[in-house]
């Protein structure tokens, strides 16, 4: 069985949140990533080989934008608080809007990898 407090999520640095935390990684957990992205904000686009990403919107409105290289198309996605949105591995996405205050849960199955964030050319 697996317990965290609040003090005990790891707080990362990043160029898109004012704050990531990091409640459970690979080494606690083999099988699934969670982190809260606090107050997101507009990013680059891209993509990841190795797992799914689940998003679940707990305060605040964001747009995403998603591209599918299977299929090549291009749409948008607005999510609000409690909306959930699921980003197979290999699918292109960022966001390209989010409100002043936000928060989004993250699950990432397998776990995130740092080496696994792969630039998009398409959206």
């Amino acid at each position: 069985m697996i317990t965290k407090k609040y003090s005990e999520h790891n707080v990362l640095d990043s160029p898109y949140a004012k704050e990531m935390r990091e409640i459970l990684d690979a080494s606690e957990y083999e099988k699934a990533g969670v982190a809260i992205a606090v107050d997101l904000e507009q990013m680059d686009a891209h993509y990841h080989t190795t797992f799914d990403e689940i998003f679940f919107v707990l305060d605040g409105d964001m747009k995403f934008e998603f591209y599918d290289p299977e299929t090549e198309n291009i749409w948008t996605v607005e999510s609000s608080k409690d909306d959930l949105v699921v980003v197979k591995k290999g699918i292109h996405h960022k966001v390209l809007r989010a409100s002043e205050h936000n928060r989004l849960f993250v699950v990432s199955i397998p776990p995130y990898h740092p080496d696994d964030e792969n630039p998009s050319d398409k959206i």
